[in-house]
């Protein structure tokens, strides 16, 4: 069968609303999830993800909304277009905006942002795009709207845990940030006016300390303050 450019599949309008919800599962919520479980560092030597939760008011809002752009754009592509067509223009423009409209502090280089689309981006788009068609063709209208109504439900869930931890536990880590490539640590790292359980000082490592279960990294304003106001708390190694 020659190959054709042209989609043999018209792709009903639903599926903007569940491409956005898988990218949002996929690609915001499960990768944030290592640094909440299991602390800082716990995803390897790449940089934290944070939550959406757990970023400030300009970079948490404007996601939604670019979730919503690409879910659009992405369904233009894949209604048009072949398949492996329409990811790999999918994959050209998203190159060209992380070159291009991405912050200079937070554009990752050319060669990256290639890696990137070539593994990453098949997971954040031919994954929702084939099991949005198995389930329009095996059942139709009636399971695409369950689909959408699981992927929200799924979405909702993982979301009430991320509140939990943020807002409850307090594991916050917004003092975690992207500094050229590297992580630095603001004072953050506790809750206002709160002491560990245990600060750590080894020879030649940073400081940490254990505090509701976890070892996190500490910045030298918040170690001062915590040996002035948490008198016990030191622990020499």
């Amino acid at each position: 069968m020659p190959f054709t450019w042209k989609s043999n599949y018209k792709l009903p309008l639903s599926f903007i609303v569940f491409f956005v919800l898988m990218f949002f599962l996929i690609g915001e919520q499960l990768v944030a999830l290592p640094i909440y479980l299991l602390g800082p560092g716990a995803g390897g030597d790449g940089p934290d993800k944070l939550h959406i939760l757990d970023l400030g008011p300009g970079d948490a809002l404007h996601r939604p909304v670019a979730y919503l752009i690409i879910g659009i754009v992405i369904w233009i592509l894949f209604r048009i277009f072949a398949w492996p067509l329409a990811w790999f223009l999918g994959a050209a423009l998203w190159i060209l905006e992380q070159q291009t409209l991405t912050p200079l502090d937070q554009r990752p280089t050319l060669i990256n942002a290639i890696v990137f689309t070539s593994t990453f981006w098949i997971l954040l788009t031919l994954v929702p795009y084939f099991i949005f068609r198995w389930v329009d063709k095996k059942w139709g209208g009636g399971g695409i709207r369950n689909a959408i109504l699981i992927a929200a439900l799924i979405n909702l869930l993982i979301f009430g845990f991320f509140a939990f931890q943020i807002y409850v536990l307090h594991n916050s880590y917004r003092g975690l940030h992207k500094n050229t490539g590297q992580q630095g640590v603001s004072s953050k790292v506790l809750p206002p006016n709160t002491c560990p359980e245990r600060l750590i000082t080894e020879k030649d490592k940073p400081t940490t300390i254990y505090w509701n279960g976890k070892t996190l990294p500490v910045a030298a304003e918040e170690q001062q303050w915590v040996e002035q106001n948490c008198p016990g708390v030191l622990e020499q190694p």
